[in-house]
């Protein structure tokens, strides 16, 4: 069609604003491909690895090595099971390994560098704790006094997330990972916890579980779809893409309005020639058809590019993942269906949102459109004669550009969101840090296989824990909890609990994480030994380092049927020489903090881009709607400059009341992006043993409105521009 050479012509007259959106466009499909290929190749690779390497079905802990006749009633059920020992070994005072046997079967290992085990005094380790620790390959490691060679770095499919406890925040390399050596080596170790691990081959976990607690004392017992080491990067990564893909299409969405407001300009500047066509015999179809096309090349363009580039970033985004787990060399891959997510999703909402505004525009009879009839807008009958000529203009203006502002209005929203989102990720991370170095009075926490007596001071109290599980609705599974039992008067805690005090108190973690208030009912699971407690809530306490529930120690003992005396761990200023026999556990108020900050670096890119991204938009989407509205006042503008008005007072009028917008806007954004972003959080972080708050502090609220402003000036810079360029002959085209 003849009518469509005129294309070109308007893409390089349009040029800047046409970029602009084919850079949101692309940001868009970038986002939500990058995301979405870095989940789906995590998955694949993680799901891929369990497969090849015989992931277990479950694990179980128990106090001493289980007999041969209960073993062989486990395999006649038709359920493999083996032996999956391990021993502490601490290399320095805050820095432990855990050293398993070379697996054969079940959980055997990827080597991601390196070799395998050949010989005696070789060791593999995991990635992360080798790199982090400056442990290389052919480097040694003294453990038992031996020296063993790092022959290569591995990933076990049951330690994709490598806790030291299952109770534990976050994996922290630093202090913590695990090796693998030869069967003849781990012989030799002493100090061994007792572990085994199963394939069910269609038998119900249930019946191994009988035949354990009733033929030992078993301290843990975990199945594969509970056990968060094994597959919790899964739920991440699905949360992630979920997220990504959501603010994806509002974007997507944003720029169809943002480009339908460009359009109905253009119709509204050329609707005499439009009538013309109109009566030279085009039709509706035709002209809309026409209209429709540089859209959909620029969205193409966009979409396309952003797509690639998402492919290409995938590594990037997908880093924040495979530095929190450690999984085997993750390898690309290339759904289909992400292409057409990338590319053709983008285009339909576009086509979709402007064939249905733009047909309607151009249902005009050809006289209206000689004559650039326009409905009255009925915002203009509003009677404004009490305030002055400048801000009677403004304000004649903002109610003209109506449509245009609430679409500002949503992009000022969508970038708000995103730098309010990620300034609260920055702090409520920081807030965790502080609270763990605020609440972490013991320098030394003590897990006992049993208990060893030890003369109670001002710096040792003894205590009693018990690991259970509670069902948490988010994630659909059970989560662990700790139930301790402290002394009436504790020097460790801020609250006491009286000894004729049977209530059950629980943390400020927990009743944020599971959404619970003083008089519930709570049901915890004791899954070793296949009891259930349904408990009254009788307090809450102000406690925020993990999801910790609390009773006076004689009533928790009581309630466990232990003798009133009972303990099975010591809270220390110091440590404590117990032999390693009868430690389950030990954990360091060093190691706690070290984890905690190691946080903060890891989310700190994903901070950072998100801050990066969300000036860009605001930049972008001001400018753009902006120009807009500025381009439909050209004649109007060139028309006061013959009149003399100067650059400034020009700038006053039509973009002074752009900083009300941006001022209204931010201030209704901030506290809603908040809103949100609390709604959301949990859902991002719900496999984490423990709660991060979503405070932010004034400082943060400084932080987000100067980078407002910021962004905000940047692009008032750009407009001004804009209006400078234009010229006083403006005022005489196109005049009826």
């Amino acid at each position: 069609m003849v009518l469509n050479k005129r294309i070109l012509r308007e893409f390089r007259e349009n040029i800047g604003k046409y970029l602009g959106l084919i850079i949101l466009v692309l940001i868009s499909s970038m986002l939500i491909v990058g995301f979405s290929d870095s989940t789906d190749c995590i998955i694949a690779t993680g799901e891929k690895a369990a497969l090849e390497n015989n992931l277990e079905d479950g694990e179980f802990y128990v106090s001493s090595p289980l007999n041969s006749m209960t073993l062989e009633k486990i395999r006649e059920l038709g359920v493999n099971i083996e032996e999956n020992f391990y021993v502490d070994y601490k290399l320095y005072e805050n820095q432990t390994i855990r050293i398993f046997k070379d697996r054969k079967n079940i959980n055997r290992i990827s080597i991601t560098q390196g070799n395998k085990i050949s010989e005696t005094n070789q060791i593999i380790i995991d990635e992360h704790f080798g790199e982090v620790n400056n442990f290389k390959l052919s480097s040694n490691l003294i453990i038992n006094k031996k020296n063993f060679n790092v022959v290569g770095y591995g990933a076990a499919p049951d330690y994709t997330n490598i806790l030291q406890k299952s109770g534990d925040v976050i994996s922290n390399p630093k202090t913590f990972g695990i090796g693998f050596i030869s069967e003849e080596d781990f012989r030799n170790l002493k100090n061994k916890s007792y572990s085994y691990v199963f394939k069910l081959n269609g038998i119900s976990a249930d019946k191994v579980k009988n035949i354990v607690s009733k033929n030992s004392t078993m301290r843990e017992f975990v199945k594969i779809s509970d056990n968060t080491r094994a597959i919790g990067y899964i739920n991440d990564s699905k949360t992630n893409k979920n997220v990504s893909i959501i603010i994806g299409c509002v974007l997507c969405i944003m720029i169809g309005f943002m480009i339908s407001m460009s359009l109905i300009n253009s119709i509204d500047q050329e609707s005499p020639i439009i009538g013309a066509l109109y009566s030279l015999g085009y039709i509706k179809k035709e002209i809309l058809n026409h209209f429709m096309i540089l859209p959909i090349i620029v969205v193409s363009i966009g979409s396309i590019i952003g797509t690639c580039l998402g492919f290409d970033i995938e590594d990037a985004i997908g880093k924040a993942t495979s530095d929190t787990y450690v999984l085997p060399n993750i390898k690309r891959i290339y759904p289909p269906y992400l292409i057409f997510i990338g590319v053709v999703i983008p285009i339909v909402i576009v086509v979709f949102i402007n064939y249905f505004i733009i047909s309607k525009k151009l249902n005009s009879t050809p006289l209206q459109l000689l004559r650039r009839e326009k409905k009255a807008n009925k915002l203009n009958t509003i009677k404004i004669n009490s305030f002055g000529f400048i801000t009677k203009f403004r304000l004649r203006e903002f109610f003209r550009e109506i449509r245009g502002n609430i679409i500002l209005f949503s992009g000022i929203f969508m970038s708000t969101f995103l730098l309010v989102f990620g300034v609260a990720i920055n702090s409520a991370i920081n807030e965790y840090v502080k609270n763990v170095k605020e609440e972490t009075t013991y320098n030394y926490m003590y897990t006992l296989k049993f208990p060893i007596e030890i003369t109670e001071n001002k710096g040792l109290e003894k205590s009693t824990f018990k690991n259970l599980s509670i069902y948490y609705k988010d994630l659909g599974l059970d989560m662990d909890v700790v139930l301790q039992g402290i002394n009436e008067k504790s020097n460790f805690y801020s609250f006491s609990i009286n000894d004729d005090d049977p209530g059950v108190y629980i943390s400020d973690s927990a009743k944020d994480k599971f959404n619970l208030n003083v008089g519930d009912n709570i049901i915890l699971k004791d899954k070793s030994e296949n009891k259930v407690y349904n408990l009254k809530i009788k307090g809450i306490v102000d406690y925020k380092l993990g999801l910790n529930l609390f009773m006076n120690r004689v009533q928790l003992n009581e309630l466990l049927r232990e003798d009133k005396s009972y303990f099975n761990g010591y809270l220390s200023k110091k440590p404590l020489d117990i032999n390693n026999d009868y430690i389950y556990s030990e954990t360091t108020a060093q190691n706690l903090i070290k984890s905690a900050e190691s946080m903060t670096s890891m989310m700190l890119p994903i901070v950072i881009v998100l801050i990066v991204f969300s000036s860009i938009l605001f930049i972008i989407s001001m400018y753009l709607l902006l120009k807009l509205m500025i381009d439909k006042s050209l004649q109007s503008i060139s028309l006061i400059k013959i009149f003399g008005f100067n650059q400034g007072e020009i700038n006053k009028l039509y973009l002074g009341s752009s900083l009300y917008t941006v001022a209204f806007s931010t201030v209704i954004s901030i506290p809603l992006a908040l809103k949100i972003t609390k709604l959301i959080y949990p859902n991002l972080i719900a496999n984490v043993q423990a709660y991060f708050s979503i405070v932010l502090e004034p400082q943060d609220y400084c932080f987000i409105i100067v980078l407002i402003l910021f962004s905000y000036f940047i692009s008032n810079m750009l407009l001004r521009r804009h209006i400078n360029k234009i010229s006083l002959s403006e005022a005489l085209k196109n005049r009826d």
